[in-house]
């Protein structure tokens, strides 16, 4: 998982006020592009086996993930997208001499070292598909080892080396990820398991006779381990409510990443599942442990020193910071005449606030100072008010302030979740996504007379709505007809719904351009997480990507220009 969710949970809902008055004279010219840059989102660490010592070993605005130690623990193997694309690299354990071993448009990653320190397995594209790769260090050659498969993920060497577990898809089956092992000069491959769903991320036990894995027995993330030969498979951590995920066995036990206290945390337990404690600490989200040969080291990925900024791009590629500092910007949007930006800023875990900045010099004031957590600004028409989501201690609800700060209020009350609250363009109703009855809705609320209706009755969940500045559309998210969010349109009547994104990765965050013509959204990718910001047409056909930084993007907004 990328690190702009965790930075999204500190940043939370509002609820607004009172209904704008009449719309001003609408703006139809395009300006410049705001969004969120997440900057150190992954960094590579490593700490003792204790949890002390820990350091930091890469450097980089872009994220590092899923590092690997080399058997004699002097070099680390990464992926990173420093240039742009995600690839694999190897470098000194002091962060010297980094070198490329992929240099591919698409992803590379998921790297792991034979036991004699030789060759390096990973991921990588091949075409459309991602397969199971082996890198010889002596000839500088890689080798195809899943040819057909049309997903092969998370390669691990066993401590033997004589075979290379990891997880996939293959063309002759549709129930989800199961576990293989095959040899490393390629071959037949041996299914561990044939359940349907996901089992993944398999890591071997030290000798080599029983593997972990993550699997999703009641919709959430617990720990399996099964004998190498496919046999009796079991969960070891029986959790209900939390999710445990991406094992990694040594002899100092089986550290594993959790959410079990309230954010994403590295754990450690024996190999039955008895004795789990946390082991690492200070920090939003650590995850990818991984253990040295010996047990004796950790290395992981996290966000522990990452911030995020408001960024601006004009329409010739132009980038520059508007914000930064020691903390989380997120959720900018222009207001209706393009001279302020709001954004949400989170100082600590569990707080955040509305700010609003110049967009010039980046000059901010504090727009709300409630308690919890406030985030999803968005515009009256009039520019007199702003509608935002907030969050306490129960349930998220929409809200309204004042643009100067005044006369902060709810809005909405009912259902536990209400959150992405868009004006239309008289200023007169508000539409949002609600939970109501466990379903995630689209709804519209009148201002005036303080009732909503619910405009969506699909099944599955609908959430992000803005509606178009000519007031014909509402573009919103939704993964109703795929296992990925996607973008899609609807009038608000509730009629002529149109499906706009159809890409193998989540598709979030529309916004409109002023002038209606065209859609702006964050494009997650569905191996790394990281983000970038795309257009795309309304008949869904033509767009565009606008940024490509090493940086992940997201949260974008389009600048209304008289």
């Amino acid at each position: 998982m990328r690190f702009g969710a965790a930075a999204a949970l500190a940043l939370a809902a509002l609820a607004p006020t009172t209904a704008a008055g009449a719309a001003p004279s609408r703006l139809v010219h395009n300006g410049a592009y705001a969004f969120t840059s997440e900057l150190r989102s992954s960094e590579a660490y490593i700490a003792d086996a204790d949890g002390n010592n820990v350091r930091r070993l890469t450097s980089d605005l872009g994220p590092s993930r899923w590092p690997a130690l080399s058997p004699d623990g002097s070099q680390l193997a990464i992926a990173s997208k420093r240039d742009g694309w995600w690839d694999v690299y190897v470098m000194n354990i002091d962060g010297t001499n980094v070198r490329p071993i992929t240099h591919d448009a698409g992803f590379d990653g998921y790297p792991d070292w034979s036991p004699d320190g030789r060759e390096l397995a990973y991921s990588g594209m091949q075409g459309y598909e991602l397969h199971v790769f082996v890198y010889d260090f002596a000839t500088q050659t890689q080798r195809d080892i899943t040819p057909d498969n049309a997903v092969a993920l998370h390669p691990r060497w066993s401590p033997d080396g004589s075979e290379i577990a990891y997880d996939g898809t293959r063309y002759d089956t549709t129930s989800g990820l199961d576990l293989y092992v095959v040899s490393p000069s390629g071959g037949e491959r041996r299914a561990l398991t044939a359940a349907q769903g996901w089992e993944r991320q398999p890591a071997w036990s030290p000798d080599g006779t029983q593997i972990a894995y993550t699997s999703y027995p009641n919709g959430r993330a617990d720990i399996f381990v099964i004998n190498a030969d496919g046999s009796h498979p079991r969960d070891i951590t029986l959790t209900a409510r939390t999710d445990e995920y991406e094992p990694a066995w040594s002899s100092s036990g089986i550290a594993f990443r959790s959410n079990r206290g309230g954010r994403d945390e590295i754990y450690v337990m024996q190999p039955n599942g008895t004795n789990p404690a946390k082991m690492l600490t200070n920090s939003i989200q650590d995850e990818d442990p991984n253990w040295s040969r010996d047990g004796r080291q950790l290395v992981f990925d996290s966000g522990r020193d990452a911030t995020s900024e408001i960024g601006i791009q004009t329409q010739d590629q132009r980038y520059r910071s508007l914000t930064q500092g020691k903390w989380f910007d997120t959720d900018p949007t222009w207001s209706p005449t393009g001279a302020s930006i709001a954004f949400s800023r989170s100082r600590t875990v569990g707080h955040s606030d509305l700010y609003v900045a110049n967009p010039s010099n980046g000059a901010a004031r504090k727009l709300t100072h409630l308690p919890g957590l406030s985030w999803a600004p968005a515009w009256s028409p009039n520019g007199r008010q702003l509608a935002f989501v907030h969050f306490e201690s129960f349930g998220a609800q929409v809200w309204v302030v004042d643009s100067n700060g005044k006369n902060p209020h709810a809005v909405t009350s009912n259902g536990p979740w209400n959150d992405h609250p868009s004006w239309s363009p008289d200023g007169r109703r508000l539409v949002y996504s609600s939970q109501q009855k466990g379903i995630d809705s689209l709804y519209i609320l009148d201002l005036r007379t303080r009732r909503a209706h619910r405009v969506t009755h699909d099944r599955s969940r609908e959430f992000a709505p803005t509606w178009s500045p000519d007031g014909k559309l509402i573009a919103y998210v939704s993964p109703a007809f795929s296992a990925f969010d996607d973008v899609y349109v609807v009038r608000p009547d509730g009629t002529g719904r149109r499906r706009l994104t159809t890409s193998f990765a989540d598709n979030e965050a529309p916004a409109w351009s002023p002038d209606s013509s065209t859609i702006l959204y964050e494009q997650d990718d569905p191996f790394a997480g990281d983000g970038s910001v795309h257009t795309l047409s309304l008949d869904g056909q033509t767009g565009h990507q606008i940024s490509s930084y090493d940086w992940s993007t997201s949260t974008p907004s389009w600048q209304p220009v008289p």
